[in-house]
């Protein structure tokens, strides 16, 4: 009988979950905290992206219906995805959007592996680029905790946008046509 954990057995691991644990205790302290300040940085970047798709897929699919060229006919009014398939048509889309997260990925570089040329006063929190033109987390100071609030409803958003690309491969049609009640239908 195969040991480990059902998720060991179908997609393995280059190492089991002993060997990680052993990895993580034979680090140093201030390896450990670089390795955890990666994985924030990882979850709100993946939670900002998150947030944005589950606004953008219903919205294509809601503007597709409305634009009288129906730019999204070869999906069945779907939004384009691996599940839907027709990613190649929109690869010039897709080129773009690549470079403009590479090009904020390396505005972030220096804070996730700490490499500063000058070291600053205080360590950025995870995601902070300093990009605040509204100002707005100085209206919120002190009345909730921002950070944890853009993570719950982060990880809640890459729920809802898994949950709909799955939702649309299952059903073949457009996520906005089955749940009307959420877009005004």
């Amino acid at each position: 009988m195969a040991t480990g954990s059902f998720l060991d057995r179908v997609v393995p691991f280059p190492w089991s979950l002993e060997q990680r644990e052993e990895i993580m205790a034979n680090r140093s302290p201030e390896e450990q905290e670089l390795t955890v300040e990666w994985m924030r940085e990882a979850e709100v970047k993946h939670a900002r992206l998150a947030m944005l798709a589950v606004v953008g897929w219903p919205l294509a699919e809601l503007l597709n219906s409305a634009l009288p060229f129906r730019a999204l006919a070869s999906t069945g009014g779907r939004a384009p995805s691996l599940f839907n398939g027709d990613l190649p048509a929109y690869t010039p889309f897709l080129l773009l959007a690549a470079g403009a997260a590479a090009y904020l990925e390396l505005q972030t570089i220096d804070n996730v592996n700490q490499t500063w040329l000058n070291k600053p006063d205080e360590k950025p929190a995870a995601g902070d680029m300093g990009f605040d033109p509204l100002a707005m987390s100085a209206k919120v100071e002190g009345k909730m905790d921002v950070r944890a609030s853009e993570i719950y409803n982060g990880r809640l958003a890459m729920l809802a946008i898994t949950g709909m690309a799955v939702q649309e491969f299952l059903w073949r049609t457009p996520v906005v046509e089955q749940t009307p009640f959420f877009f005004g239908r």
